[in-house]
């Protein structure tokens, strides 16, 4: 296996109200950070939520590794795959202690010494005991940012991760930003309007 195989796209294609969004999309990742461009409407959000397993494709498939089908295995794909929306968290009336306690559940490799050390990098620990409905948009966004970190996932899928992050906690995001783009075995595949602030291993710009 080299890193190429890593995440293979195949054909994927979907379409909302027979208007297609994302047309036999194919394309290859290696590990790292992946930024992924693009002007309003071409889709960028779309293909994270096919690549979550939120959205089921109309056509065409993924794989991990040359191993884990997104179509075929999809539990197995979910376990490696990590999805943090530029909408609110689900779960709303738990807390953040509580959202990865959750997840922890869920994603074998969970690892709650790297959340406590992503819980200190947001400034999150004065906010671990209340319900995300209680908290401020951006808490809430810190708080998803925190829990999928720690998860140990494969790839881990980003829409809009700068959005609503003050100064600290984007100093601390960016250096998350910077260990995945040297990462070997991992992708981090981000979808921004705003610079990400350090280089990611790849662009990659979607055209209308």
């Amino acid at each position: 296996m080299t890193t190429t195989d890593l995440l293979n796209v195949r054909s994927l294609s979907f379409a909302y109200e027979r208007r297609r969004i994302v047309d036999l999309w194919s394309e290859r990742f290696d590990a790292g950070l992946v930024w992924l461009r693009g002007p309003n409407g071409v889709g960028k959000s779309t293909r994270l939520k096919l690549l979550a397993g939120a959205l089921a494709p109309q056509y065409g498939s993924a794989t991990l590794n040359g191993k884990v089908d997104l179509l075929t295995d999809p539990l197995a794909w979910r376990r490696e795959v990590a999805w943090v929306s530029a909408e609110p968290p689900p779960f709303e009336h738990l807390s953040p202690a509580e959202l990865f306690g959750f997840l922890a559940g869920l994603y074998p490799r969970a690892d709650r010494a790297r959340w406590e050390l992503h819980i200190e990098g947001f400034g999150l620990a004065p906010f671990l005991r209340q319900p995300l409905r209680q908290l401020s948009t951006g808490t809430q966004h810190k708080a998803a940012l925190a829990a999928a970190l720690a998860l140990g996932t494969t790839v881990l899928l980003l829409d809009e991760p700068l959005n609503a992050l003050d100064e600290a906690s984007l100093v601390h995001w960016r250096a998350c930003m910077a260990q995945a783009a040297a990462s070997p075995d991992r992708l981090m595949l981000v979808v921004s309007h705003e610079e990400l602030g350090v280089t990611p291993t790849r662009e990659l710009i979607l055209k209308p």
